[in-house]
């Protein structure tokens, strides 16, 4: 009943300076809409994407730079080693049989040809890897299964396609056994994955960056040299002798292009991989390679994230900003607030004369304060999620063969879900709160007597 009561008055309080109560509302809204946009777009980026598996799963990286690599100046953190591996590199370190998976990989594409009126052939993104790539990422799969190990060495035709690709290519039947003509070869459908879209994609932060589409294609790694695919990613040669030439020209010299991860379960395996890999660049340094002091990195997913800067620093800096915006509306409210308090004074004054009690007046300003608050609040989340469909709107141009995917990761990175509306519903309460706290305090202590002697 005192509620009710608290909000009548508020609402009256509202009706006799509605100016004053606009401008409150409005600093409240522009402070947390800002605020929003930004914490959305930074909640976005700094997602876990694999969290049940982030100390079990690790990126490797070899320094296998010339002692003059000449790149170090442009790099930001010169003291890490290159986040990719070179092809032998890479097969020497599959071959151990410490983890309990590995994968080694690269991006590269394909021509694919429908075979069937209506569609023409188009390119589509190919991921070359090896058979664990699917239990170690745990990948969903809508059909069918990966292929084995035997399958990446043969190589055996076989691919796992996308779920975009089966919809364009199948009508979303279960394509499983069906084959795919891929520049002119045929491979078979063993499996197709279905809407998976990693944020961010750690697995690969080189080809597209940390946030990009799944491939559409998955093809046994050993096709990277039977059809000599090109990296659609990026490849750095870190000695003298090592040019990007022909496909044999990379993979035989010191031309990073290949990513490769380890899934190990247990602490003492770990160690024990960690001293495999530091023997191994010892055993090449022998052979004229890795001249540099030993610097190998077999770090979890949050240490690759932080190595490689996906949140950034500017996505701080943006943060740090609209949180000081909204601190300023705040104060900016508070001084509204005191002039609206101080001009309601005489009644106030009335109201205690009558009999209301201290704790009486400030609960009921306070009331009226969460009520700004929480107007502020909802007109603050209205703002940030025009905001963020403006943000939208401008990051996805769509095309004619645009995959749903990429329109998905566009409203993904700018969505606000269910946690951040909880978080702006409780910023908008505690704004109000600290803005109205001072001043209901400050009408609630003055004494009742000269406010009265004013009228």
């Amino acid at each position: 009943m005192m509620l009710k009561h608290d909000l009548l008055l508020a609402l009256l309080s509202f009706k006799r300076n509605p100016v004053l109560t606009v401008l409150m509302v409005s600093a409240i809204a522009a402070g947390i809409g800002s605020a929003m946009v930004t914490i959305t777009l930074y909640h976005a980026r700094a997602g876990h994407p694999i969290w049940w598996k982030e100390d079990r799963l690790f990126a490797v990286a070899l320094d296998n730079r010339g002692s003059d690599h000449t790149n170090e100046n442009l790099m930001r953190h010169p003291e890490y080693p290159p986040d990719q591996l070179t092809f032998r590199d890479a097969e020497a370190l599959y071959r151990s049989d410490i983890p309990e998976h590995s994968v080694m990989m690269y991006r590269s594409g394909r021509v694919v040809d429908p075979g069937r009126g209506g569609l023409r052939p188009f390119g589509a993104l190919v991921r070359v890897t090896t058979a664990d790539f699917f239990p170690m990422f745990d990948v969903p799969l809508l059909y069918g299964a990966g292929w084995d190990r035997p399958a990446d060495t043969s190589p055996e035709p076989v691919i796992v396609i996308g779920k975009h690709l089966n919809d364009k290519l199948f009508n979303g039947a279960n394509s499983v056994g069906r084959t795919v003509n891929l520049n002119g070869r045929e491979f078979r459908v063993i499996g197709v994955v279905n809407d998976w879209m990693p944020r961010p994609k750690f697995y690969d932060l080189t080809s597209g960056g940390a946030f990009d589409i799944s491939e559409d294609i998955y093809m046994p790694f050993g096709w990277a040299t039977a059809l000599k695919m090109e990296s659609y990613g990026s490849i750095n040669c870190v000695t003298p002798n090592a040019k990007i030439g022909a496909f044999e020209d990379i993979i035989n010299t010191d031309c990073d292009m290949v990513q490769f991860w380890v899934e190990i379960p247990s602490a003492a395996r770990l160690r024990q991989y960690r001293q495999f890999v530091d023997n191994y660049t010892t055993d090449q340094r022998q052979h004229g390679r890795f001249v540099r002091p030993t610097n190998n990195r077999v770090v979890d997913v949050p240490t690759w994230l932080e190595m490689h800067d996906v949140i950034g620093d500017d996505s701080r800096i943006e943060v740090v900003l609209a949180l000081v915006f909204l601190a300023v509306c705040i104060l900016n409210t508070l001084g509204l607030m005191l002039a609206k308090f101080l001009g309601a004074a005489p009644i106030t004054g009335l109201r205690r004369a009558l009999g209301a009690s201290r704790k009486q007046i400030i609960r009921q300003h306070l009331i009226e304060v969460m009520v700004v608050g929480m107007t502020g609040g909802l007109v603050g989340l209205a703002l940030a999620w025009m905001g963020l469909w403006a943000i939208r709107v401008m990051t996805y141009i769509p095309g004619p063969d645009d995959s749903p995917d990429k329109r998905a990761l566009a409203e993904a990175l700018s969505h606000m879900d269910h946690r951040m509306i909880v978080f702006a519903v409780g910023i908008s309460l505690v704004t109000g709160v600290l803005a109205g706290i001072y001043p209901a305090w400050r009408i609630g202590k003055a004494a009742p007597a000269r406010f009265l002697k004013a009228q």
